[in-house]
């Protein structure tokens, strides 16, 4: 056993061919900044009184599963993977040049693909099974990496001996990549205006649910529940229209699109990710009131799905990677 640094620490991901049965190795080791995934066990406790004071008398496990989350600097070959992962379905198509567009649309099932998790240390190398998704948040603020952060619930680890590696070919993105656009309808973004802000966080919520079945202290499954996308902003307080928004219960389409245009993939491309969300409702409208400060607003929002568009969010990936 050894002593060691957060560093250390490394995560591996597979797609599962056979859901809940673990991949063999990583397809991909992701550079991470953060880390919280361990083991939990729950415990039954044996209160019986026995003519004493004391509380108990035993405990036995009743319940082992993984759960945690990690986060870092989104990097566009790897991403795919949590994309899957969260929204549920895709497909991958050719760009003329050599690069791939990935759609990611949203699965409308209660048992979306599973990853395998390859949490390595100096200490623990295992591989857990069954791992689902249940939140991924992406932050774009100014002056800084684009960056995620994802939860999961899986099995429990097994044993395994991973050899990480990592690729230079997975390339970032940056705060001046990133554009936001609202309009009335998902037709009327490509023709909007940018939106100038500060930050804007997407989150995607899954609300997986580890069930349980008698004659196992492992979820015999771990299906995915209601699906829900929300967000936040920040820009100057320079007008009242996220203000009138909330008031009026406007809905607004939003596209916030991240390209790379300081890297070329195939002949011509940028890497790129873009998340496109049907009208949504805002909510939380507030100012920041700092005596010396220059005033800025904030402002929440709620996904909603359209019956119109059949959707409430789609995310599309241009990288290098043929298929997920």
């Amino acid at each position: 056993m050894s002593t060691q640094i957060g560093r250390r620490i490394q995560v591996g991901l597979a797609k599962e061919t056979t859901r809940g049965t673990a991949e063999a190795s990583a397809t991909y080791w992701l550079p991470k900044v953060d880390f919280d995934f361990k083991e939990i066990a729950e415990y039954a406790v044996d209160e019986s009184g026995i003519g004493q004071i004391e509380a108990r008398k035993d405990a036995e496990v009743v319940k082992q599963l993984g759960e945690g989350s990690f986060g870092g600097i989104i990097y566009d070959r790897p991403f795919g993977l949590l994309l899957g992962a969260a929204l549920g379905t895709w497909s991958s198509g050719d760009v003329a040049d050599s690069s791939y567009t990935h759609t990611f649309t949203v699965l409308n099932t209660n048992q979306h693909p599973a990853l395998t998790l390859f949490p390595k240390d100096a200490n623990i190398d295992e591989k857990h099974a069954l791992g689902m998704l249940s939140q991924l948040t992406i932050n774009c603020a100014l002056e800084d990496y684009v960056r995620y952060n994802v939860g999961f619930i899986s099995k429990m680890g097994a044993s395994t001996s991973s050899t990480p590696s990592y690729s230079t070919d997975d390339l970032s993105f940056l705060a001046q990549h990133i554009t936001v656009k609202f309009a009335d309808s998902i037709a009327a973004l490509g023709t909007a205006s940018e939106s100038t802000l500060r930050n804007v966080n997407l989150t995607i919520n899954k609300n997986p649910e580890a069930w349980m079945s008698l004659g196992d202290k492992e979820p015999t499954d771990i299906p995915n529940k209601q699906f829900s996308v929300s967000g936040d902003l920040e820009a100057i307080f320079d007008d009242t229209i996220y203000r009138d928004y909330v008031i009026d219960g406007s809905q607004k389409a939003c596209e916030i699109a991240i390209e790379n245009t300081d890297e070329t993939i195939g002949t011509s491309s940028n890497p790129k990710l873009t998340f496109t969300l049907a009208p949504m409702n805002f909510r939380d409208w507030g100012r920041g009131t700092g005596q010396d400060d220059i005033t800025t607003q904030t402002v929440a929002f709620d996904g909603n799905f359209s019956l119109s568009q059949s959707k409430m969010i789609e995310a599309e990936l241009v990288n290098t990677v043929e298929s997920y």
